[in-house]
Parts: C-alpha cells; structure tokens; sequence
C-alpha cells in the first residue's frame, strides 16, 4: 500500500510546525539542552531514531495546530478587515474555468498560517523578552497579512472575471461588481 502526502500538508503544516519547535529550541535553549544531555547519556541509537520520529509527529501537530487556529481565529479577521467572496460564487466561477482560484486559495492559506506561526512566536518571545525577536515576529505577521490582502483580493477579481464573462457581460465595460473601500476590494451584495 502506497501512502501519498499531499504537498499542501507538507507546505502548510509540517513546515510551521518545524520553524515553530526549532524556534522554541531557540527560545529555550538552556531547557532543551538539558533535556539532550538526558537523552544522550542513555547511549541508545534506538532511542535516537525514535526521538527523530517523534520530533518529526510533535512538528506535524504543531503545524496542524498553527493551521487550525489560523482557521478558526485569524481567518474571520482577515476576511472582515478585506473582504471576500461568497462561496457558491467561487465554486460557480471554478466550474466557469477559473483554474487560477484554487492556486489562489492554497497561497492565502499558505499566507494565513504563516500569520498565525509569527503570532504564535511573537507572544512566546515576548514572554521570553527577546524584544528584538518579537518586533521582526511581528513585521512578519505584517507582511503575511498583506500577502493574505493580496490573494483575497486576486481572488475576488478572478471570481468576479470569470461570472461575468460567462454571463455574457463585457468585462471591460463593468466594474465586475466591485467597490473600493480602504484601498482594498470588495464584493458589492
């Protein structure tokens, strides 16, 4: 039986995942260190495949974790502050042919996530005290935020191309039912 993981999962969990616990080895070195020197007086070259397994699970459900709360808390944020489109709308333009959407959708997923890690890690180093960790943690959260921004708004267009062409209307000559709010756009109802 062959088992395929899938790229996203590799990309959007395994990957937070595994900056999020290497950066907590680095946040809490002189923890972990000791931690190691246990571990390496057992001379076990079992025990160390295993320890990799288990590091390789623990960064998986870090990652999993990033990813659900992403979902959860930061997605309905960023979706209120830029807008966004309603969901049979983009499933009527995927089946018009809008194949760019579902590359769209994986990249502000990508983004999000990425927002979340950086949260995640500016409050840790912020309880840490590493000031200057957490002001560049935070520009990151910035620059994800603007990454989601953009693929929000890539995906509003494309959604709003596609129903109108389809429908017969000359997208040059429509606004393809859009408003700009705050430098971003948005759906009109």
């Amino acid at each position: 039986m062959e088992t395929k993981v899938p790229f996203y999962n590799v990309v959007n969990i395994l990957l937070p995942g595994l900056v999020f616990i290497g950066s907590s080895v680095f946040l809490f070195f002189d923890e972990v260190k000791g931690l190691v020197i246990k571990i390496t007086a057992l001379e076990s070259a079992g025990l160390e495949v295993l320890l990799a397994i288990a590091s390789l699970a623990i960064a998986y459900e870090s990652g999993y974790i990033i990813f659900r709360l992403g979902a959860l808390f930061i997605e309905p944020l960023l979706k209120k502050m830029f807008g966004w489109v309603d969901y049979g709308r983009f499933v009527a333009a995927q089946k018009a042919g809008a194949k760019s959407l579902e590359m769209y959708s994986r990249e502000y997923g990508f983004a999000r996530t990425h927002c979340t890690l950086f949260i995640a890690l500016a409050i840790i180093t912020g309880m840490r005290t590493h000031w200057v960790l957490m002001v560049l943690c935070m520009l990151c959260v910035v620059l994800f935020t603007l990454t989601t921004r953009e693929h929000i708004n890539r995906t509003i267009v494309t959604v709003n191309h596609y129903l109108a062409t389809s429908s017969g209307k000359n997208v040059a000559d429509s606004d393809c039912g859009l408003i700009s709010q705050n430098n971003t756009m948005k759906v009109e109802d």
